[in-house]
């Protein structure tokens, strides 16, 4: 079991089931206004310090940050995740013009691991938005799947960017 879960690890999302449950995560400590499109990733957006520290209670031991240097925050984050125990990366992505087939790579590569992980920017479509393309490029899901895994991430106003992407990438 253990060398198989060491084999999986490089393509953490490769063998995800792409399907989103719609049932309050109440019980697992998770703010409902967040997604968990997979078992081991809670998607949303920008985060209070209350949502931090259920996070962290639901079992989130990294934070991603994909809001822009110029997105301001009422506290600061990065000092409040690593308070808690929990590492803390960004990877600014400012909007539109950032939702890249580079981009996704680069946060797949972030959620390499086998830690819980929270990814949000201010509503979530960023996250979805990246998440989609990498569930393509990466994972080589069809088109089709990998729309309805970012949109169960947090994808929405941003799905004409992410079809644009993807359909450049399969010409």
């Amino acid at each position: 079991m253990s060398l198989l879960k060491h084999m999986l690890t490089p393509i953490i999302f490769g063998l995800m089931v792409m399907s989103y449950h719609s049932q309050s995560m109440a019980g697992s400590n998770i703010p409902e206004n967040f997604n968990q499109p997979a078992d081991k990733l809670v998607t949303g957006g920008q985060p209070t310090q209350a949502e931090l520290a259920m996070l962290k209670a639901a079992g989130v031991t990294k934070i991603i940050n994909l809001r822009g240097a110029d997105e301001s925050v009422a506290y600061d984050e990065q000092a409040e995740v690593e308070a808690l125990g929990m590492t803390y990366s960004a990877l600014p992505v400012a909007g539109a013009d950032d939702v890249t087939v580079d981009n996704a790579r680069a946060l797949y590569q972030l959620l390499q691991g086998d830690e819980k992980v929270f990814v949000h920017c201010a509503s979530g479509n960023r996250v979805g938005a990246l998440l989609a393309i990498g569930a393509h490029d990466i994972n080589g899901k069809p088109v089709k799947e990998a729309l309805e895994y970012g949109r169960a991430a947090g994808l929405s106003s941003l799905e004409p960017k992410v079809k644009a992407v993807l359909a450049d990438k399969i010409q």
